[in-house]
């Protein structure tokens, strides 16, 4: 049953998530052990609750494709309709308690997410391989949502910069997953972007994307600053790293397995920045 529960909530996924709202708590200045708690649990529960109403909603879909035909509606494992009231109740659970920490703004900040994530989101998916595009809005929300619960405002240019990096780096998050299973993609409907762009437009089109993000990240580590210098070692050999994995997208084909480890390389990229900054100096 706890199997069930994880495959459904796509757990690992959502934890991933979640990191974003307690390290950028951390960073915005918030010591209250209660509060972070609070809004990591609140996250978190929002987050399953999405994922579960995803699976119920793409249950046709997944089951066309070989990396989702087992997951436990297509595979017969559970009905719909329990996912569909799990979801429904993990989500209002989530809304809840966000709305005791943080009132109407956080619950229009969280009522935000399902209905932007499952309702614009996956209906665009269909249609368009720049549906991430207007999706990449859903990573601002955790990070934004830590950011509020640590008593700051979301017109703070620290805060402006950290949500343009989270906006920017969920674009070649999602392409380079649409590229590892672009067969998966194709067989079931879904709209790629090597279909839009090629493989060797869309190299030239995630390099751009892939700096933007590296960017983006030196522009948060600018505003916040940096403190101590066995940090600022450690970000400069992350920034030279991916710099160098970045441009070699301009010279070398982009095979799954190498959009798989891409894949992996920007998810640490943005996850060590964060977790960086919020340590350090502590």
């Amino acid at each position: 049953m706890i199997s069930l529960f994880f495959e459904l909530t796509k757990f690992r996924l959502s934890l991933a998530v979640t990191l974003s709202a307690g390290f950028t708590y951390i960073l915005a200045g918030g010591a209250n052990i209660a509060v972070m708690i609070s809004i990591i649990l609140a996250v978190l529960l929002l987050a399953l609750g999405v994922s579960a109403l995803n699976q119920y909603q793409e249950r046709e879909a997944d089951a066309k494709m070989a990396r989702t035909k087992n997951r436990p509606i297509p595979s017969g494992r559970i009905e719909p309709y329990s996912v569909l009231i799990l979801s429904m109740v993990l989500i209002v659970a989530a809304s809840i308690i966000i709305y005791t920490k943080l009132a109407y703004l956080g619950l229009l900040l969280f009522l935000f997410v399902p209905l932007w994530y499952n309702g614009l989101y996956t209906y665009l998916k269909r249609r368009t391989a720049f549906a991430v595009v207007p999706g990449g809005l859903l990573g601002v929300i955790p990070p934004a949502i830590g950011w509020l619960a640590a008593g700051r405002t979301l017109q703070e240019p620290e805060f402006l910069a950290l949500a343009m990096l989270f906006f920017v780096w969920q674009v070649p998050h999602f392409w380079l997953l649409m590229v590892k299973y672009d067969k998966d993609y194709r067989e079931a409907g879904f709209p790629t972007i090597l279909e839009v762009f090629g493989e060797e437009g869309f190299r030239i089109v995630l390099f751009v994307w892939w700096m933007l993000t590296i960017f983006c990240a030196l522009f948060v580590m600018a505003m916040f600053g940096v403190k101590t210098m066995i940090v600022s070692t450690i970000l400069l050999i992350m920034f030279i790293f991916s710099i160098f994995n970045g441009t070699r997208l301009l010279f070398e084909s982009l095979t799954k397995a190498q959009a798989s480890t891409l894949f992996h390389k920007i998810n640490f990229f943005l996850l060590g920045i964060i977790m960086l900054l919020s340590v350090d100096g502590v």
